[in-house]
């Protein structure tokens, strides 16, 4: 369940002014009274917006059904002639007017607030910053309370508070913004004939959707404004991030892109006609609703002048603007903010003016009721919370019109608590929070002997909206990588437990850098490769748990050194210490029978002693400090279970605005369908076969295991829909495609004197397996959770 962000400590605290703090007595396990103040539940990451209005009005209309229908025709343009008069009246000393409208718990609400002309006169009668703050909006409030006294008919309720905007959730969402193109100017009022407000909110309500409309006037010359307009729209369905959202909204738009309606004045918005010279998008939706998306950098933009790395980077921001989810964090914080490359390379301006008479085309009181309460079915949000500090006008009931049977998506209990620090919690609170918010079904998993996954995801229908995935399982682990960023091993150890337990697993970092080494490590599992060896070959990862010998002896030498393990295919696995050879033996087995080249480390009745292979003693210590000081105990290797671990497992990241997107750095062998797709193809193959075959006599790769291993690679590497088999071969290196051969009639091809670096499904006993017990992961949440996996909990986070 989404936990609500604690306050901004800027100018919008409601509770700074209070003369009776003690009555907000609320606690982490209690909602407040809306009349004292927002939530302050901790979290352990700060917002980045502020998600408070100050001092603002809310305007409902009424809901008796007589008293509705027989409203005055001037409401329409009653909040353009208070904002006209407010700032008449108040000389200029209005910055910035706001108007928010969204769907409440008694039909539209409608929010109107200031930003006033911060003046330094602090010094003046100012005994508190608090007190500073009401004095800026004093004027500005005063004259909207005269203005709407004056203009607001007496049917509509009227109220002065504080809006809290941290029950919207902590993720964002995409923001529909309007543009104009630079050799475009607004129609001229009247010229349309048609409401297009109206039918905006018209088609929301009719789609039960849960929405947020922004208005940004700021005064200026000759009578004029300057405008920014957003809406925000929050069901999970039609929340689109990463490559996929990203292609689906250049190929098809956005459902509710306020450009459909808005284009009669001559707007338009972020999410039209943005991507052409930067990316070329590709999706469609195959027979079964599976969606393939792709996005590539077009590098048309590439010049003398411009080099590909800031074409691309470029190209990064038009694909933020399309999602809009950056603005999204400004509309929460009243910024007017825009990308200065929409000016600069795109020609559209997403500020624009206009004349008092236009204004209740953009944000007129539109009289619209509501059946239902659309935020019920949006997991982990709610409509915004306004505290009444004083009612200037009231008429009719003020109860909910709808019915108190709505049905509430079922969220995630937040009573359950991993072990570990307070980062690794946050972190892992905060990827619930996300996929919640996104509309998934998320539970944090009780850490206890065994060794289990952080979180776990449960999807029926095998799809996940929040990234989007689309997995053949109805249980997802989820792993919270914040300190396995930098331990290649104990990233790799759970993903082993994953394919151990036959599930995908989604590994969520705290950054983009963090998300490229993670991804290093799982498309890589392997320290790095001996090319310059004739018979080829990899170096491992060390596990953090030491060699044990079958007498549970552990292999150890004098001084701070560490170990270098060799695989050689199927054949040898080979440990040196400052490149000398202390074992060796077949990969398959037991390492600890091998036979050791150095002393051994046991505990006998809580003495520390060192002993040579025949069991004499050397050295013996009373404390384990004393003996890990002079000596260092040989770890074990990481073994991979194949060439990478992609093909089932996904890595994301959590992003600067607050979501999480799959990582996503093309390889620059994923160019466009235009740039030829065989020419894609065996840049992937070439890749592929440098990464993980190598030459080796007396060995052979079959064409079906290649064919899939390299499907594995690409899928996991492109943005494109993997080819099929026949085109893998045809897209081989030459020297490994003439090596083909195969029986009579082609039976059993296989390319001879070839083999893999991590050869697949090596059967070592130092990876990990399952009881024969494993519980069907069919059966519960609790009883799947509980699966007794054979990985080591002191090695996987």
């Amino acid at each position: 369940m989404a936990t609500t962000p604690e306050p901004s400590q800027n100018d919008s605290d409601p509770q700074d002014d209070s003369e009776d703090k003690s009555e907000d007595s609320a606690t982490q396990d209690t909602l407040p009274d809306e009349r004292f103040g927002p939530s302050t539940r901790a979290r352990f990451t700060s917002p980045k917006d502020k998600p408070q209005r100050e001092s603002a009005f809310r305007i409902r209309l009424p809901i008796i059904k007589d008293e509705f229908e027989t409203l005055p025709d001037y409401i329409r343009g009653c909040i353009t002639q208070v904002i006209e008069e407010a700032r008449k009246e108040t000389a200029g000393g209005i910055k910035q007017f706001e108007v928010l409208q969204y769907p409440g718990p008694v039909g539209l609400e409608l929010i109107l607030s200031i930003e006033p002309k911060q003046n330094d006169a602090r010094s003046t009668n100012q005994s508190t910053i608090g007190s500073f703050r009401k004095r800026t909006h004093l004027p500005g409030v005063n004259k909207i309370t005269k203005a709407i006294q004056k203009y607001v008919p007496e049917e509509c309720t009227v109220e002065r508070g504080t809006l809290d905007l941290s029950p919207l959730g902590n993720t964002p969402v995409n923001a529909s913004r309007l543009h104009l193109t630079e050799d475009h100017v607004t129609n001229p009022v009247g010229t349309s004939g048609v409401d297009v407000l109206a039918t905006t909110f018209e088609t929301l309500r009719e789609h039960s959707v849960a929405f947020l409309y922004q208005t940004l006037f700021t005064p200026a010359e000759n009578g004029q404004y300057t405008a920014a307009v957003r809406l925000a729209t929050y069901p999970p369905q039609f929340v689109f991030t990463g490559k996929e959202g990203f292609a689906e909204i250049a190929e098809r738009g956005h459902p509710f892109d306020l450009a459909t309606t808005f284009s009669k004045y001559n707007f338009t918005s972020n999410f039209r006609g943005l991507t052409d010279r930067y990316w070329e998008t590709e999706y469609t939706e195959k027979i079964n609703g599976e969606p393939v998306a792709s996005a590539s950098y077009t590098d048309e933009m590439v010049t003398a002048r411009k080099s590909k790395a800031r074409a691309r980077r470029e190209a990064n921001q038009v694909k933020d603007i399309v999602l809009g989810k950056s603005d999204y964090w400004h509309m929460l914080s009243a910024n007017a903010t825009w990308d200065t490359l929409l000016k600069k390379e795109l020609n559209r301006f997403a500020r624009f003016k206009l004349t008092g008479p236009f204004l209740p085309q953009l944000t007129g009181l539109v009289r619209l009721r509501w059946e239902t309460n659309p935020w019920a079915v949006v997991p982990g949000r709610d409509a915004p919370t306004f505290y009444t500090e004083e009612i200037l006008n009231t008429y009719g009931s003020t109860a909910p019109n709808y019915g108190e049977d709505d049905e509430f998506i079922p969220v995630p209990d937040e009573t359950l608590a991993n072990t570990g620090s307070i980062e690794h919690h946050g972190h892992v609170q905060s990827i619930i929070d996300i996929f919640t918010e996104g509309g998934d079904e998320i539970y944090e998993i009780t850490q206890n002997s065994k060794s289990l996954p952080d979180i776990e995801l449960h999807t029926e229908s095998g799809e996940i909206s929040t990234i989007p995935l689309t997995v053949d399982a109805s249980y997802v682990s989820v792993e919270a990588e914040l300190n396995n960023k930098t331990k290649a091993t104990t990233t790799l150890v759970n993903a082993d437990r994953a394919y151990a337990m036959g599930r995908h697993v989604i590994f969520v970092y705290d950054s983009f850098k963090s998300a490229n080494r993670g991804f290093t490590h799982l498309s890589q599992p392997y320290n790095d490769t001996l090319s310059d060896r004739d018979d080829g070959g990899v170096r491992l990862y060390n596990r953090t748990r030491p060699v044990r010998c079958p007498d549970n002896r552990i292999p150890v030498m004098k001084g701070s050194i560490s170990t270098t393990w060799e695989l050689f295919g199927r054949d040898r696995i080979v440990a040196h210490v400052n490149g000398e050879r202390i074992a060796g033996g077949a990969p398959g087995g037991d390492v600890g029978e091998f036979s050791w080249d150095t002393n051994f480390y046991q505990e006998v009745d809580g003495v520390h002693r060192v002993e040579d292979e025949d069991g004499a003693v050397i050295e013996t210590y009373n404390k384990k400090e004393t003996f890990t000081s002079e000596w260092t105990k040989i770890s074990l290797p990481h073994i991979p279970i194949c060439g990478n671990y992609l093909h089932f497992a996904t890595v994301a990241y959590r992003t600067e605005e607050g979501g999480i997107d799959v990582y996503f750095d093309p390889p620059s062998w994923d160019t466009p369908d235009s740039v030829g797709k065989m020419n894609r193809h065996r840049g992937c193959l070439e890749a592929f076969a440098d990464q993980l075959i190598c030459e080796r006599e007396d060995a052979r790769i079959s064409s079906g295991a290649l064919q899939t291993w390299a499907q594995h690679y690409y899928t996991a590497s492109s943005t494109h829909d993997t080819p099929p088999g026949s085109i893998i071969v045809q897209a081989l290196p030459d020297e490994i495609k003439d090596a083909k051969k195969g029986g009579t009639n082609n039976r059993n091809p296989h390319y001879p004197g070839y083999d893999w670096v991590i050869p697949p499904e090596i059967d070592t006993p130092h990876r990990p397996g399952v009881e024969e017990g494993l519980t069907d992961l069919t059966e519960t949440l609790t009883e799947t959770s509980v699966a007794d996996v054979e990985i080591d909990a002191d090695e996987a986070e």
